[in-house]
């Protein structure tokens, strides 16, 4: 579930079943990924991802010593295409209106405190 979980949040349309047949043999071989545009969000990148696919992914396990961290999984991407383009303006002008205002909030909470350790303390 935890992987499923994870590649679902990049995969659109994930096989499930495709999945769970291939991580109980070690060895995980997905073809023709289409990626979600959104999954990239989060990275903050200066363009947006509006379309993307990997011809192959496929991720090694090796169960026997995972728990030993022995052997790192291995992930190999064959065939990746991304289509993006730049970000608007005041996408960026927003963000970094947010960033001044959490900011802000982050100091008036260190501020509150500060003034209420001082308090207890005398």
């Amino acid at each position: 579930p935890t992987l499923e979980r994870l590649l679902g949040q990049y995969i659109v349309d994930l096989p499930r079943e495709q999945l769970r047949v291939g991580l109980w043999s070690g060895v995980l071989r997905l073809e023709n990924v289409r990626l979600k545009p959104d999954a990239f969000d989060a990275l903050k990148l200066p363009f947006a991802v509006r379309e993307g696919t990997i011809d192959l992914l496929e991720l090694k396990i090796a169960w026997k010593t995972l728990l030993l961290r022995s052997h790192p999984i291995c992930v190999t991407l064959e065939g990746v295409a991304l289509t993006a383009s730049p970000r608007a303006e005041d996408e960026w002008a927003a963000e970094s209106a947010e960033k001044r205002a959490l900011a802000l909030k982050r100091a008036a909470l260190a501020a509150a405190a500060e003034l209420a350790a001082t308090k207890r303390r005398g």
